[in-house]
């Protein structure tokens, strides 16, 4: 079955963040807690931030006010790129101000280069009610006549008792242009925290909480899991109809220091349903010390009102230091090929551009994820990530000339994706609501097959003991000629976990024979790649 077909009929798909969302990610780990505003007296409990972009500000004298904090938090968000631009002069002042009847904008300062622009403003409105972060309904550029959307969002700094916030796009503004920006439609969002009581101090996880607050219905776990130094919980947040959510997400802390987790956020398997996996590296014994919070929006208020400022760019500083090299190498990832052929290196950022084709593979082999990239450039390594059609390196200090440095792209510790083969297969008998288990191998590898109906569904639980078996990413049962697939699944392989829970909608048959269809195996799969 060729890649498209498998992709189509993988009906939960992931949905991977881009560069914002991964960014939002990094920043939840982070723990803010009573604070208030200097306008009014209001002192509300932040357990995470949840802002969509990190906030930087120059450390120029106009913001002595505050710079500090600003970019020591940055510095903790590893978000160096833009403060090596900052420091090294790649930034133009630019300190205008435009005012409506809400409040004050200013642009401080824009950071551009081949690798995108970002430009740094604060937002000064007077408000009645406890404010922690803004999102923006539109952000638009104008460069020239042409017109460029921008991400935006904003965090209440407390030092400033303003919005502070970053716009930013991955098109670069000309030299010498004239520039247009227009930012409105405010939503000034409160974070709330919920402690989960009955979480607290215990390695049991109920199946459900009940929350019943601002929207939200409850929290189903579909599983928890312990194993090799990793704890890994797949959650579903359920919200109420209607709702004003668009955040929510679990936090974790042992004796009120917040636990870093990673994870992914999948597409909706239902309407109003959030369906997260978070990742936590800790000791197993501190599995039942563990805290967890439920973490979501709320918005408190909407001001539909524009600012429109502009502002002449003439700031070609950034391309004295920018490198744009010609690659040409190929590499394999199961059946994609990637044909690099860029490499642009700029004071903010490095990226590594390629095309992707899908080739004829001889194998079952259909995909593989490395989960440690390397950019060597000289004795300067960079740790990056995958995006669409590009790998993006976060700078640690200025790079300088790169003539006769060498420059090589390792990757790594892989999760390797195969298709199973027609004999990979077991059959389900007396099926019930009484789980049983069945023994068996894939690729030589041990699972146990657990299964059994609740209600009208079959439920399919798949694990093994092994620690080099990823897990099964999907099974299929054939009925009449037509493929079934699992409604929902618990894992896709992404959060490298053992243990797969899938659920068969309307199965009636007592029995039947259950398909392996997708799998993972973790794998070394080191690859080097000289490109200068």
């Amino acid at each position: 079955m060729d890649d498209l077909i498998k992709e189509q009929v993988k009906c939960d798909q992931v949905d991977y963040p881009n560069e914002n969302e991964m960014w939002s990610k990094i920043i939840r780990k982070q723990q803010n807690r009573n604070y208030k505003t200097k306008k009014h007296s209001y002192k509300p409990r932040i357990i995470l931030s949840a802002i969509l972009f990190t906030i930087v500000l120059s450390s120029t004298t106009v913001f002595a006010k505050y710079s500090t904090e600003i970019l020591d938090w940055m510095r903790n968000m590893n978000r160096t790129g833009i403060i090596t631009s900052l420091e090294n002069g790649f930034g133009q002042e630019v300190n205008k101000t435009a005012e409506n009847e809400v409040g004050v904008l200013t642009i401080h300062n824009v950071v551009s280069d081949q690798n995108g622009t970002t430009i740094n403003f604060s937002l000064d409105i007077d408000h009645d009610y406890p404010i922690d972060y803004a999102d923006f309904e539109h952000a638009l550029l104008k460069i020239d006549g042409k017109e460029i959307q921008m991400e935006a969002s904003a965090v209440y700094n407390q030092e400033s008792d303003k919005l502070v916030g970053v716009l930013h796009t991955y098109e670069e503004i000309p030299h010498n242009s004239n520039v247009t920006l227009q930012l409105g439609g405010v939503k000034e969002t409160q974070l709330k925290s919920i402690e989960l009581k009955d979480l607290a101090h215990s390695n049991i996880y109920p199946e459900k909480i009940n929350i019943h607050q601002d929207g939200i219905s409850q929290i189903d776990f579909i599983s928890n899991d312990y194993q090799n130094g990793q704890y890994i919980l797949d959650y579903l947040i359920e919200l109420e109809e209607p709702n004003n959510i668009e955040h929510a997400y679990l936090s974790y802390a042992i004796e009120n220091e917040p636990i870093a987790n990673s994870g992914v956020t999948y597409k909706s398997p239902q309407p109003n349903v959030i369906k997260n996996s978070d990742l936590l590296e800790i000791q197993k014994d501190a599995v039942e010390k563990l805290g967890v919070f439920l973490n979501y929006n709320d918005t408190v208020s909407y001001k539909p009102e524009t600012w429109k400022l502009d502002f002449q760019y003439n700031h070609d500083l950034a391309k004295q230091s920018t490198f744009v090299m010609d690659i040409d190498e190929k590499i394999e990832i199961g059946s994609q090929q990637l044909q690099f052929n860029e490499l642009v290196i700029t004071p903010s950022r490095v990226k590594l551009y390629f095309n992707k084709k899908n080739i004829d593979a001889n194998s079952n082999l259909v995909y593989i994820n490395y989960h440690q990239i390397k950019l060597r450039i000289g004795e300067q390594e960079l740790s990056g990530y995958f995006y669409e059609d590009y790998l993006s390196f976060e700078t640690q200090e200025l790079i300088k000339d790169i003539t006769n440095k060498e420059i090589a792209l390792t990757l790594n510790d892989a999760t390797v994706e195969y298709e199973a083969e027609k004999q990979d297969k077991v059959e389900l008998t007396n099926i019930s609501d009484v789980p049983q288990t069945i023994k068996t191998e894939l690729d030589g590898y041990p699972i146990d097959i657990t299964y059994f109906v609740n209600g009208s569904d079959l439920i399919v639980e798949s694990e093994s003991k092994n620690q080099q078996f990823g897990g099964i990413v999907q099974n299929v049962i054939y009925q009449n000629g037509k493929k079934i697939f699992a409604e929902t699944r618990s894992n896709d392989g992404v959060l490298r976990t053992h243990k797969q829970v899938e659920t068969f909608k309307n199965i009636k048959e007592k029995d039947l024979t259950l398909n392996f269809f997708l799998y993972t195996v973790n794998e070394d799969r080191a690859k080097t790649i000289i490109l200068q």
